[in-house]
Parts: C-alpha cells; structure tokens; sequence
C-alpha cells in the first residue's frame, strides 16, 4: 500500500514537473518574440524617422541650391556649393561613425533589456519583502 502511494506521488510529481518544462518553455518562447516584436518595432520606427529625415534633408540642399545658384547668378556653383556641404556632412558621420554604432547598440539592447526590468520590478512590487515567491 505504502509502495502505491509513492508510486502515485512520483507520478504525479513527473506530470507536474513535465507540465512546469512545457509551460517554463512557452514563456521563454513568448518573450523572445516580445523581445523581437520590440526590437523590430525600434528599427522600424527609427527606419521612417530616418527616411522622413532624409527626404527633409534633400529638399532643404535642393532649395538651399537654388537660393545658391540664384544669388550667386549660377546655377551649377550653388548645386556644387551644396554638393561640398554634402561632402562635408559624410566626412563628418564617418568619423563619427562609432559614435552612432553605440548609439544604435544601446537601443537595441535597451529594447531587449526592457522587458526584464518591467518584469524584476512587478515581482518587487508584488512583494516587497523581498521573500521568495513560493514561500
């Protein structure tokens, strides 16, 4: 009889334990796509804002070429000025070019980090004594 009860008590004990695996599993999965989904949302968002830049930026070197071009009664020297302006402003992210590979990093790992720290401080405030969840 004792031999039974163990032997149901290790079963379920293995149900649970199998149980616990699957559903641990299934929340590691949903948080990479979380993780994913935020970060793909990031690059996205900065992707528009930087095309939305861009064409700013063209605009503003075609108008300010033109202006150029008129005031200085030459339409080829203002687009040329404007050309070096462009020359100067690529010379000036290459060499701030690790500057911005830091700055793109950090996003991203702030994007991924996030949901660790929403997740650390809902525990914390579920229970503030600091006492093991289970216990």
């Amino acid at each position: 009889m004792k031999r039974d009860a163990s032997a149901a008590f290790f079963r379920d004990l293995k149900e649970d334990a199998l149980t616990y695996a699957a559903l641990k599993l299934e929340l590691l999965k949903l948080g990479a796509y979380e993780r994913t989904g935020k970060v793909i949302s990031v690059l996205s968002y900065g992707l528009i804002l930087l095309i939305l830049a861009l064409f700013l930026m063209l605009f503003s070197f075609i108008a300010l070429a033109f202006f150029l071009g008129d005031w200085l009664h030459s339409p080829g020297l203002g687009f040329a000025l404007v050309s070096v302006l462009y020359l100067l402003i690529i010379g000036g992210v290459l060499l701030c070019r690790q500057m911005f590979r830091k700055m793109i990093l950090n996003t991203v790992i702030s994007a991924l980090t996030s949901n660790e720290n929403n997740n650390n401080e809902a525990t914390s405030e579920e229970n503030p004594a600091g006492e093991a969840v289970g216990a």
